[in-house]
């Protein structure tokens, strides 16, 4: 595929030290990614370390009202870490496969 960018875009880039504007969008992309991937990463070390396992140990742990860990934290507490644990999960997961794509290019 062909892509014709304007000539200001190149010239922008050569300006900003890059070899062309695809260049420099390969390079923000990754970055972009690489911090969408940390942040979410970030999320999942904080309930790890919050409840004292991972998120598949508090699936399987949860349902248990006896279970001594777990016992502190409030029902709702845990329903609302749960969904947010499994959303930053999918979350770095589909960042993962677009910063792996990303290097491809």
């Amino acid at each position: 595929m062909t892509v014709t960018l304007d000539p200001a875009l190149e010239e922008a880039a050569h300006a900003l030290g890059y070899q062309s504007a695809i260049a420099f969008a390969q390079i923000e992309l990754r970055n972009r990614a690489a911090q969408k991937l940390a942040h979410y990463k970030s999320r999942i070390e904080l309930y790890e370390q919050k409840y004292g396992m991972t998120h598949d140990e508090f699936k399987v742990r949860v349902v248990n009202p006896a279970d001594i860990s777990l016992k502190r934290f409030g029902i709702i507490e845990k329903e609302d870490d749960d969904f947010e644990w499994e959303d930053a999960i999918y979350m770095a997961q589909s960042y993962q496969q677009k910063f792996d794509a990303l290097f491809q290019l």
